[in-house]
């Protein structure tokens, strides 16, 4: 039995099957094989790789490409088989390994043609870049031919663009797979596949980052933080510290792709928020052939692919997918509802590569401008970039490749798909696109919020773009934005302990608003407490002086989330509808809103002390992070309606999220919630005349069970502590565990 590391904290085990060897006859890519003479020249070239005390490589190299070489090694070395598992998830072929309960989310992956795709996109990129990336395979593949006893049975053949393929794939679950389709179902239609984005591999779209600009920090510098939150396992993030040739880099990478990362000059966050990159039209069909359909009055012939799924038994079975040609992309049929069919266009549909260019740019950049320059090719995923250079600048920008629409149509449903009134008039530029650079304020925050709330006052105006551009709602914050600009908006003396006590904020901002209207409710119907038991008294008492915050190690705080998760539920009752959106008013407190505040805090008394035999319990009893036999108390827990599982979008009385936003999975045998989602792969980089750099993985550099690297990362996150990057070389000495240097042979060359 194996354990195959597939998707974003997803795992199974599986027996080692005779068919499982058809993995590797599917060629993944095209490989380029370097010339006798490159071979050649490189011969004798060696990376070395360190690792210091948590386990994280250092590599050094006097080339990119050769250090890249020791990228792909110590990856392999680290997460062979989750490597490995998502070339496998790439190649769509989840259901023949895992049963048909997969099949959905193979035949969406093939529908988007990720693997045709890469191998375009490999070929688009710059020769340097193509030349790293192939380094980068061959490494793996020699850690493979040197560890051979660590390489499974159903490994697939891969090549340099099968890693193309798969950040497209891993990123398109996430934004183009789910948001495109989304505007086809607003005409009522049931799409043709279950959206990746609601499966539990998928996390939920929340992430920290902001820049603090050296006329707000203590000693003169710009301070950057960053944090994904995702899947406390997801594949996405793996750290490293690279120095090889002109590329110095530091941070999280999605295999080659050196994503989540700061060098000695620029350090940049990344968050979910977006321009509207898609749009779907409604297509009326020929009733006589319905792959046909008239366009400007000429017909049309839908595309065809025919794939074939193999279930686990070995039987296969077909399926064709549909694909129209509008605004000249290769737009896939994803729903039909009687005589129209529903396809959906993605403006970077044919753009795998330039992504991977511009990752690449943005590390070799040394200013805000050039990151900016590094950009202009709208490769960027839909995402809020927020950067900052050791220069004093910083930059916002609502990234993405975004179309020009014609007027007068809603672009947030389906448009008519028959003629060209609805098509596409090229690009917006990058200038275009939403962006604040070096604001007055001296900060920048997005924390998945609107465009206009990124500070306390003096935001843009969403008037001043158009509505697919600015694709939001405008006012709309979150727990997080709002935590953000009361820390930011008055610090003017910002330092490292500042920034370390921002990235483990534990506040639940929308506490207070709470609190309030209970001390309101027991001073003005305090006869309502006469048959309250003497636990919810206590419980009551020490709500009205509790501070908000989320500490592992608080009491109040784990009373007030029994309370408080309680009162959310009862929130969605119509009685107490005028409560359900902020900022709340006394007039709405009434008796019957008092008399919920304190039956619920008997409620929440009467549940602890049924689990846990009394009231008095610390949060990080109930609520701790491990995934092994040992787990450590955290704090941070997310709070949220449990019949209102959207409501983190908008600051409202249903949900909050601290700044940590772990969310935790339902008892375990020894009844303690283990987080799965959350602060994951944490970053703090001060850019001055010197670099420092601290950073956090939730759970360890390694994924095997045997490593002293499997979980030691843990303690950290529970203990609020980030560790050193060693960014500098000189900072490394004396935190080196291990010297690996290896020799480049022509072999393994790609």
């Amino acid at each position: 039995m194996r354990i195959l590391v597939l998707g974003p904290g997803v795992c199974f085990t599986m027996k080692i099957m005779v068919s499982l060897f058809l993995l590797v006859l599917m060629p993944v890519c095209s490989v380029v094989i370097a010339s006798e003479s490159e071979q050649s020249a490189i011969a004798g070239q060696e990376v070395t790789l360190y690792r210091d005390d948590w386990g994280v490589p250092h590599l050094y190299a006097d080339s990119e490409e050769v250090g890249y070489y020791g990228l792909g090694y110590a990856q392999a070395e680290d997460r062979l088989e989750q490597i490995l598992g998502m070339l496998v998830v790439l190649q769509g072929r989840r259901s023949e390994l895992q049963g048909d309960s997969h099949l959905q989310l193979d035949m969406e992956i093939r529908r988007w043609r990720h693997l045709e795709e890469g191998v375009a996109g490999f070929e688009r990129m710059s020769p340097q870049l193509q030349k790293n990336y192939g380094y980068y395979v061959s490494g793996i593949k020699r850690f493979m031919a040197d560890n051979p006893n660590s390489v499974p049975v159903w490994s697939p053949e891969f090549g340099p663009a099968s890693f193309v393929s798969l950040s497209r794939m891993i990123l398109w679950l996430g934004y183009h797979m789910v948001d495109g389709p989304a505007e086809c179902e607003k005409a009522g239609v049931v799409l043709d596949r279950q959206a990746p984005g609601t499966s539990d591999a998928t996390p939920e779209r929340a992430s920290n980052g902001w820049v603090v600009m050296p006329a707000r920090t203590l000693h003169g510098e710009t301070i950057v933080g960053s944090d994904p939150h995702v899947g406390l396992q997801s594949p996405a993030y793996y750290e490293y510290r690279i120095d090889a040739g002109a590329l110095k880099s530091s941070g999280f990478s999605l295999g080659p792709m050196l994503w989540q990362a700061h060098n000695s000059h620029v350090a940049w966050a990344m968050t979910t928020g977006n321009p509207d990159m898609w749009d779907c039209y409604e297509v009326v069909v020929d009733s006589n052939n319905p792959r046909r359909f008239m366009y400007d009055g000429h017909w049309q012939n839908m595309e065809l692919r025919e794939e074939i799924f193999r279930a686990t038994d070995g039987s296969e079975r077909k399926h064709v997918f549909e694909y129209t040609r509008h605004n000249g992309l290769l737009s896939p049929v994803v729903a039909r509802k009687g005589d129209r069919a529903y396809v959906v266009s993605a403006s970077q549909m044919h753009d795998a590569g330039v992504l991977d260019e511009e990752i690449y740019r943005m590390n070799l950049a040394t200013s805000v401008a050039e990151v900016k320059t590094a950009m202009a090719g709208l490769g960027m995923f839909p995402q809020n970039i927020i950067v900052g250079d050791n220069k004093g600048n910083a930059l916002y920008v609502r990234a993405g490749k975004v179309p020009r629409r014609p007027e007068g149509f809603d672009w947030t449903a389906p448009v008519p798909g028959n003629n060209s009134k609805t098509a596409w008039l090229g690009y917006h530029s990058f200038d275009d696109l939403v962006q604040v650079e070096n604001p007055e304020q001296a900060y920048l925050q997005n924390n998945n919020i609107a465009p206009d709330r990124m500070f306390a006052r003096n935001n843009i105006d969403a008037r001043s773009y158009p509505k697919y551009l600015f694709n939001d709602e405008p006012g709309r914050i979150t727990t997080r934005g709002i935590r953000a600009i009361q820390v930011l908006s008055q610090s003017e003396k910002f330092g490292l302990e500042d920034a370390f006590a921002l990235s483990f904020d534990e506040q639940w901002v929308t506490a207070d608003a709470w609190l309030d209207a209970l001390v309101f409710s027991v001073d003005n119907y305090p006869n309502l407490l006469d048959g309250v038991s003497a636990d919810a008294r206590t419980l009551i008492n020490g709500l009205q002086v509790f501070d908000g915050v989320a500490r592992a190690d608080s009491v109040t705080a784990l009373q007030f989330f029994f309370w408080r998760q309680g009162m959310g539920d009862i929130l969605t009752q119509p009685e107490f509808a005028t409560l359900r959106k902020f900022p709340w008013h006394q007039d709405n407190f009434t008796s019957t809103f008092a008399a919920a505040l304190f039956e619920r805090a008997e409620h929440a008394a009467g549940q602890m002390t049924a689990r846990f035999g009394g009231i008095d319990i610390q949060l990080g009893k109930l609520f701790q992070m491990g995934r092994g036999s040992q787990s450590w108390p955290v704090g941070g827990e997310t709070i949220k309606a449990s019949t209102d599982l959207d409501c983190m979008a908008n600051i409202n009385p249903l949900c909050d999220r601290t700044f940590r936003a772990f969310e935790s999975r339902t008892e375990n045998e020894a009844g303690v919630r283990m987080a799965f989602r959350g602060s994951q792969s944490m970053r703090v980089v001060v850019l001055g005349e010197t670099v420092q750099s601290y950073s956090l993985h939730s759970y360890g550099q390694s994924n095997l069970k045997t490593s002293p690297h499997w979980d030691d990362q843990i303690r950290l996150a529970s203990e609020h502590h980030l560790k050193p990057t060693y960014f500098n070389r000189k900072d490394l000495d004396g935190h080196i565990t291990s010297t690996k240097t290896l020799s480049i042979y022509g072999d393994f060359l790609q």
